[in-house]
């Protein structure tokens, strides 16, 4: 069997057991029975896979021969998601790595994926702007790849200063190290490699963690807009958005997120009715066009239909994640 991003094959046929950081119980307030495990990352931070779920069983209620359950959040970036698919220790996972996810699928760890919602990426800086990073209009054509250009040189350029640049990595395998990781890689730059840059900051933390720190220390980063929106007020007193991603399927800085069902799941059935529900334009999809936090939308919908394309996939950012995992990824042609 060719290797893959995974850490287990789909050999694994007994669940392991993995703490929940979110349990859901709908309009009910004990909790019952578990059936339906979700792992995800920054939704369940924002508290929209918890929006989700609540509205899922209370949506079940109406079904025949009901009976109350509990729908579970595991707390884990996307690397990680697909290896609790590849553990039974999740029904589902939702996941932001359409390349990753089609050798899901090819592999038989999942057998459905549905486009879940659009999240996008940020770019995020000090308010001081030590960089002099300015967002991308038409007036002066900038993209992502210039500003990161641009914060590369500022970094190099004030190694020495009392005011250095900075940027905060998040390092830990989730679908924001792959992206900017795949950025630096663009322009010709692996500030992961030996020797290590030192204004590379390497630091191992969930979405939240993450970005609380890049305000503490005044350093630039790449969050996903669900967090920023989500975070605490002070933290965008701190820093402010230099460049954020839209709609467009051809935007590096759009974030998809897809829910995948796993092969073989303890609560399959579930799964799958919840993923019915979650594509469903009165269902999920209301619920997520809709989620707001402090007046801010934090998502958007997944494409309709017709307006699907193919995805489009970066090389760089798919051999990244097999590097990280220790593994190299199959040969796509």
């Amino acid at each position: 069997m060719a290797s893959v991003p995974f850490e287990r094959e789909i050999s694994m046929k007994f669940p392991k057991k993995v703490r929940g950081a979110g349990i859901y119980t709908g309009s009910y307030e004990e909790i019952s029975d578990i059936k339906l495990r979700i792992a995800t990352g920054g939704a369940g931070e924002s508290g929209l896979v918890g929006r989700l779920a609540n509205a899922f069983i209370n949506e079940m209620e109406s079904k025949p021969n009901f009976e109350p359950f509990t729908v579970v959040w595991i707390k884990s970036d996307t690397a990680a998601s697909f290896n609790h698919l590849a553990e039974n220790a999740a029904d589902l996972s939702i996941t932001y790595h359409p390349r990753a996810e089609s050798i899901a699928l090819q592999q038989g760890i999942a057998d459905r994926s549905e486009y879940a919602w659009r999240d996008h990426f940020m770019l995020v800086g000090p308010r001081s702007n030590p960089a002099r990073l300015f967002a991308g209009q038409p007036a002066t054509g900038s993209t992502i790849y210039d500003l990161f250009s641009k914060l590369f040189c500022a970094a190099v350029e004030s190694a020495n200063l009392k005011q250095q640049v900075r940027f905060l990595s998040r390092y830990d395998k989730s679908a924001t190290n792959i992206k900017e990781s795949s950025i630096w890689s663009a322009i010709g730059q692996t500030p992961w490699s030996h020797p290590y840059s030192s204004w590379y900051h390497r630091d191992v933390l969930f979405p939240f963690d993450a970005l609380r720190t890049a305000a503490k220390l005044q350093e630039y980063t790449l969050v996903d807009r669900g967090t920023w929106y989500a975070v605490e007020e002070w933290v965008g007193e701190e820093l402010t958005i230099i460049m954020e991603g839209g709609d467009d399927e051809g935007d590096p800085l759009l974030n998809p997120a897809h829910a995948l069902v796993c092969s073989y799941g303890e609560n399959k059935e579930m799964a799958n009715l919840f993923v019915d529900w979650l594509v469903r334009a009165d269902g999920g999809q209301e619920i997520i066009k809709s989620f707001a936090v402090n007046d801010n939308v934090l998502y958007t919908g997944a494409p309709a239909a017709e307006e699907k394309s193919e995805d489009l996939v970066d090389p760089v950012s798919l051999g990244h994640l097999a590097n990280l995992n220790g593994l190299s990824a199959i040969n796509l042609g």
